[in-house]
């Protein structure tokens, strides 16, 4: 058994191959032509946004250095009122102990003054 296929057919057969090629790449085509609208419409706002805001973007830019340096010196304050907070806790409790020893003396001196009234 022989089946013989004419050259037309083949040919036919591929022209329609082709013609669903064609097809889809056409869709294909308007496909990526409405995604490239679509970022060039993101682009124009984008760009409009930055015009607008060009002088607010460029003051800020220039207030950085500035910025930094200030944050620099508030990270030095607060090192410097630290060690002066240690330094002061230091000296509460110095002042603390100080008084809870002058209150021990003046109880054992009021003891001594009380024994010496209540046995007369």
């Amino acid at each position: 058994m022989t089946i013989t296929i004419d050259l037309h057919t083949i040919l036919f057969i591929l022209a329609i191959i082709g013609c669903v090629a064609l097809i889809f790449l056409i869709k294909l085509i308007i496909n990526l032509l409405s995604t490239v609208k679509n970022l060039n419409s993101v682009l124009d706002k984008v760009n409009i946004v930055l015009d607008d805001n060009t002088g607010n973007i460029t003051k800020s830019i220039s207030k950085l250095p500035k910025l930094v340096d200030d944050f620099g010196q508030v990270g030095e304050n607060v090192r410097d009122v630290s060690e002066v907070v240690t330094d002061v806790a230091a000296d509460i409790i110095v002042t603390k102990e100080s008084v809870k020893g002058n209150f021990e003396l003046l109880s054992e001196i009021l003891t001594i003054v009380k024994s010496i009234f209540s046995s007369k």
